[in-house]
């Protein structure tokens, strides 16, 4: 992978707000589960519907008996899958996925080795065009099961073709030929294998993907609190910057933090940043930004506010963390709040930012100063 590969990677949306979060997300394996069982259901569907017409053409006296008692089985069947669809889960959608392709294997069996010719050429179509589809939504469903699935598939129908094409009946059919099953055999042998092919590859991709987004989060993840670090917001800061956004930064340093640290110790100084990195990320919406600046300050980003209303944001943040630090040790912060200007600069609102916040220090701390 490039260098350039990876800073792109790296700077791709995050949970910090960055344009771009939003629902959850899924990996690749979970996509193709999704997108397996939803292709399941329409092929059900599909064949609820086929089978339906059989049914309505054997009342009206046309087929053979054996199709026709076959056609109100699946069509009995995938009526009850159908309506209990919506209440089942993945797990059920693998099973359902395992069963049809068993029954599909059961209808070629039967079309072997005991139907007669007419019923026999249904069922071998019935198997030559569902099997793959099947194949393939079991592949998506079982990842690295595929392969397994697929052969055993292949070898199944296979032996039946086999010992089927003896029989005599299947000789005015043409499906009298041994060379058919190790053709099936043979074939399906070849698709699970390329299947395989494919699912190892997924799998590589998804690994890959993982490893980069766990460097992605080291990259922009503050390793103590947990919460976005200084490189996340410069980033919205430059984007907001570039922009006709209205948006207010607050510079927030906790008092005496030196003082804990030296009086309580190193862990305590810890557990307080921790702390108060949790009341932050809890109180601010999921669009706002919360990442520790360095040391002990955090910087908050809230986007789409009035200039009084970023002032009582601070104000409530304030109060929380000088009520909720007690469990650990009673702390207090002071708050700098600087709101936008049209056409501001980063470094500016940054240093108005600053000047709140040395002005909260210098009023005696433990405050809120809006710039």
């Amino acid at each position: 992978m490039s260098q350039e590969t990876t800073t792109q990677l790296l700077a791709l949306p995050t949970e910090y707000g960055i344009p771009g979060e939003g629902g959850k997300a899924f990996s690749a394996a979970e996509v193709d589960q999704r997108s397996a069982s939803r292709m399941l259901r329409v092929l059900m569907i599909f064949a609820w519907t086929l089978a339906g017409a059989v049914v309505v053409s054997a009342l009206l006296g046309y087929g053979t008996p054996l199709s026709n008692w076959l056609a109100g089985g699946w069509f009995a069947v995938f009526s009850v899958l159908l309506i209990a669809w919506p209440k089942m889960d993945l797990a059920w959608h693998r099973g359902i996925s395992v069963a049809i392709l068993l029954l599909v294997v059961a209808r070629w069996s039967a079309a072997w080795l005991l139907a007669e010719p007419a019923d026999a050429i249904i069922g071998v179509m019935i198997g030559l065009l569902y099997t793959p589809v099947l194949v393939i939504i079991t592949t998506l469903l079982w990842g690295r099961l595929s392969l397994y699935i697929g052969a055993a598939t292949g070898l199944m129908m296979g032996l039946v073709a086999f010992l089927g094409s003896s029989r005599e009946a299947l000789a005015v059919a043409y499906l009298n030929d041994w060379r058919i099953g190790p053709l099936v055999l043979s074939v399906y042998g070849l698709f699970s294998w390329l299947l395989g092919i494919w699912v190892r590859e997924r799998d590589e991709l998804r690994e890959t993907v993982e490893r980069v987004e766990r460097l992605r989060r080291a990259a922009n993840t503050d390793t103590l609190t947990g919460i976005a670090n200084r490189r996340v917001a410069e980033r919205r800061l430059n984007l907001f910057a570039t922009g006709q956004r209205r948006y207010a930064v607050m510079m927030i340093d906790i008092d005496h933090f030196k003082l804990i640290n030296d009086t309580h110790g190193h862990d305590t100084g810890d557990l307080i940043l921790q702390k108060i990195a949790d009341i932050l990320k809890g109180r601010m919406r999921v669009q706002d930004i919360v990442a520790r600046w360095g040391g002990e300050e955090f910087v908050v980003i809230v986007e789409s506010v009035t200039r009084d209303e970023a002032s009582s944001i601070a104000e409530s943040l304030r109060h929380m963390i000088e009520r909720d630090t007690q469990e650990i040790l009673a702390t207090t912060i002071s708050i700098g709040v600087a709101h936008s200007e049209t056409g501001q600069s980063l470094d500016r609102i940054l240093k108005r930012a600053d000047e709140g916040l040395y002005a909260a220090k210098n009023s005696g701390r433990n405050t809120v100063v809006t710039v």
